[in-house]
């Protein structure tokens, strides 16, 4: 009820059309764990199984459908992290009503 029925019809051929990896990647997406990553290494760390016990208060996480990114950031989440990412001081300033 939420998608109109162009964009239904629209995702129903996506999906027909899709490989069976673009499938997979849509049933189960990977979520790729961002905050002890380590800046030197140029490889991307190994995505865990996408559950919400996965995720953590002071983590960072990509989460990757094939079709969509999202990055996932805990309430702890190191305030640096954030200074880097969004040059802001804290998550706090980032979801503040004001910006």
């Amino acid at each position: 009820t939420e998608l109109s029925t162009d964009d239904r019809a629209h995702q129903r051929l996506a999906v027909m059309a899709m490989g069976v990896e673009d499938t997979q990647l849509l049933l189960y997406p990977r979520l790729i764990p961002l905050h002890n990553m380590e800046l030197e290494v140029e490889a991307v760390p190994s995505p865990l199984r996408c559950s919400e016990d996965r995720l953590s208060d002071g983590g960072a996480f990509l989460l990757e459908n094939g079709h969509a990114l999202f990055l996932w950031l805990g309430q702890a989440c190191p305030p640096e992290l954030i200074q880097g990412l969004f040059n802001l001081p804290s998550l706090a300033s980032l979801c503040s009503p004001t910006r």
